[in-house]
């Protein structure tokens, strides 16, 4: 395979680790400040801890590694690798986040409007986790995007 070189696969890695550590700090700071609010809205008190969070901040690092492992791949992979990333992150969310359901049914009919639009931004978030991701672990490939041969000048036409 032409244009695949210890170098580009380390620096593609390299990427794939930041990429993911990026949209862990991103995605799961974005989660973490709307499961606060979700809870603030709920008429309880938000009692969040600083490892909850630093736990929150893991997990949605390891989460966004199918994104960011693919984010160098053709098309159809990277969409894959984005679905997957959305798959797992949104089971994840759901899974979780319904286990306090009892607090939100239980909330005063006036913050429903409210917190029906937080568990929308909780869903973009979900959506756009696997594109932090991509987008992180491109910039910092840089050039271990394009194989070798596209990385040279065309020559130009006599």
């Amino acid at each position: 395979m032409a244009g695949i070189t210890g170098r580009r696969v380390v620096r593609v890695l390299a990427a794939t680790v930041g990429g993911a550590v990026v949209a862990g700090v991103v995605g799961g700071g974005a989660a973490r400040l709307l499961m606060s609010l979700i809870t603030i809205a709920a008429a309880e008190e938000s009692t969040f801890t600083l490892a909850g969070t630093l736990g929150v901040l893991m997990v949605f690092g390891v989460l966004a590694v199918p994104a960011a492992l693919t984010a160098t791949a053709p098309a159809v992979v990277r969409v894959g690798g984005r679905w997957v990333t959305a798959l797992l992150t949104g089971f994840g969310v759901a899974t979780t986040g319904f286990s306090d359901g009892a607090a939100i049914i239980l909330a005063p009919d006036s913050r429903m409007t409210l917190i029906a639009i937080l568990v929308v931004g909780f869903g973009a978030v979900v959506a756009a986790h696997g594109q932090i991701a991509q987008y992180a672990s491109r910039r910092l490939a840089g050039d271990a995007t394009r194989p070798a041969a596209a990385a040279e000048p065309e020559p130009a036409l006599a």
